[in-house]
């Protein structure tokens, strides 16, 4: 496979090429079966399944593939399901090779899911080489919304016109923006560190944490306020200010995902943590990860072009970078 620096070939200029749409498409694909793979990942874990296959890469020493129970079967799903994922980033890697004008910055993230799909195979097999160890769980869910993130940067910058770029608001609300998003990528922490406390690590016998649930669980919700009052407090300045149209919708979208994370969050808490409520969690932090990373996204803009793909023209840039 050609590294990112390989120009096109010449001679195949004209075929098996990709519009900016059409990759559109194929990105598309790829952020939604690496959403995706979060949530059966969960399952695995919130059914005991963690252990169902006690072998890697084969499920035991005699079968390579093996569903004699629920819980392998339910490992062996996600496990095949990692193929399907590595298939949709490989073409994620192909269009962007092939895609019409070609962007060496495109080309540069799609291998930064090739990297992280790797990464998370390799720590797969380490989960459960060492049985669950809960540093190991933990280390896999925050590469995962990496991988999520990364896949989000390459879909909105699919969009864009190549070039510098330059912020569509004020740096006061920059900063405020990055300190959001801090507080996001800390919810990825956070929250394993309530999960691996927690009931559902994966198997009866796997190892946890040992910290005290309510205490982790104060943590994770104290770092969820913040996350909200910072974001309000951005949005509230962004509306006084006039900004642009897109960037005040797409924060109220992201509002309104904490807002629902945070209901489920606490329910999930008061009900005894039912591993049900616990999987609508999971998937509703994938998309705040994801909805955070395309708002701060649209803080900025090509310096002096239109978008060519994305979804609002960007106002006249000021400030710093992004």
């Amino acid at each position: 496979m050609p590294g990112p620096d390989a120009a096109p070939p010449v001679g195949a200029r004209e075929r098996f090429t990709l519009t900016p749409g059409r990759y559109r498409v194929v990105v598309a694909v790829a952020l939604a079966l690496l959403a995706a793979i979060v949530v059966t990942g969960a399952a695995v874990r919130l059914t005991g399944s963690g252990l169902g296959c006690e072998d890697w890469p084969n499920c035991s020493n005699e079968q390579f593939i093996a569903a004699s129970n629920v819980n392998q079967a339910i490992e062996q799903v996600n496990r095949l399901f990692t193929g399907l994922v590595s298939l949709s980033v490989i073409a994620a890697v192909l269009g962007s090779l092939r895609r019409r004008p070609y962007r060496r910055d495109l080309v540069w993230w799609s291998w930064g899911l090739v990297a992280g799909v790797v990464g998370q195979v390799v720590l797969g097999g380490i989960t459960v080489l060492l049985s669950l160890n809960p540093y190991v769980v933990a280390a896999h869910f925050v590469l995962s919304q990496v991988l999520v993130a990364n896949a989000v940067i390459l879909l909105w910058r699919n969009g864009q016109a190549p070039g510098p770029r330059a912020p569509v608001v004020d740096r006061t609300d920059l900063v405020i923006s990055r300190v959001a998003v801090a507080f996001a990528a800390l919810m990825m922490i956070s929250g394993p560190a309530v999960t691996g406390s927690g009931p559902h690590a994966g198997d009866e016998r796997a190892e946890r944490f040992g910290w005290f649930i309510p205490d982790v669980t104060r943590v994770h919700s104290i770092n969820m306020w913040l996350f909200l009052a910072t974001l309000l407090v951005v949005l509230v300045r962004l509306g006084r200010r006039g900004a642009p149209e897109g960037v005040i919708r797409r924060g109220r979208a992201l509002l309104a995902a904490i807002v629902a994370q945070g209901a489920i969050g606490y329910t999930q808490y008061e009900l005894g943590i039912p591993a049900w409520l616990v999987a609508f969690h999971i998937a509703g932090a994938t998309l705040v990860v994801g909805l955070t990373v395309w708002w701060h996204l649209g803080l900025s803009a090509p310096v002096g072009r239109p978008q060519s793909d994305g979804p609002d023209r960007p106002a006249a840039p000021t400030g710093a970078n992004a």
